[in-house]
C-alpha cells in the first residue's frame, strides 16, 4: 500500500467517481486510525476539505465514525482538527456533513485587557453532524478594533 504522501501528490482524489482513490484512501485512513497517527489524520482531513475533495472527506469521516462506533475496542482518543479561517465551498461542506444548524452547545469567551475591559469575545457554536461522534465548530471572534474573524474545526469525540 502507497503512503498517504503518495496518494496526496497523485491528486486522484479530485475524482468522486475514482472509486479506487477512495478505497485507497479508505484504507489509508484504516492503517492511520490504528497506528493512532492524529496528526496525519489531521492534515488528511483538513486536505480533502481545503482542496474541496467532498466525497473523499465523506470517506474519511465514515472511517473514523466506523472506529468510534466500535465502542470499548475504540482506538481513538478525542481529537480536533482545526480547519482555519475559511472552508472552501462551504455549503457543499456543511451539505456533505449534514450539519444540523440548531447549535447544540454555544459558549462565550471573552479576552480582557490590561485594564479588566473587554477586548474581545468569542462566540463558540457547536453543531452536529450525521456522524454520531463529529462535531463542526465555529468561532467567531468579534473585538473592538474591527478586527473580526471566524475559525473552524471539527471535534471527535468519543
Amino acid at each position: 500500500m502507497r503512503t498517504l504522501e503518495e496518494l496526496l501528490k497523485e491528486n486522484r482524489l479530485k475524482d468522486p467517481e475514482d472509486i479506487d482513490a477512495l478505497v485507497e484512501l479508505a484504507e489509508i485512513t484504516g492503517l492511520l486510525i490504528q497506528k493512532e497517527q492524529y496528526e496525519d489524520l489531521e492534515r488528511l482531513i483538513r486536505d480533502t476539505v481545503g482542496n474541496e475533495y467532498y466525497e473523499a472527506l465523506s470517506w474519511v469521516l465514515a472511517a473514523v465514525q466506523e472506529e468510534f462506533d466500535r465502542q470499548d475496542q475504540c482506538r481513538l482518543r478525542d481529537f480536533t482538527c482545526f480547519l482555519g479561517g475559511s472552508v472552501a465551498d462551504y455549503s457543499e461542506f456543511i451539505r456533505r456533513l449534514q450539519v444540523d444548524l440548531r447549535a447544540v452547545d454555544s459558549d462565550v469567551r471573552t479576552v480582557l485587557g490590561k485594564d479588566g475591559e473587554v477586548q474581545s469575545f468569542f462566540n463558540i457554536l457547536i453543531y452536529r453532524t450525521a456522524y454520531r461522534n463529529i462535531f463542526l465548530v465555529t468561532e467567531e471572534n468579534f473585538d473592538t478594533k474591527d478586527n473580526d474573524f471566524i475559525r473552524y474545526e471539527l471535534r471527535f469525540k468519543r
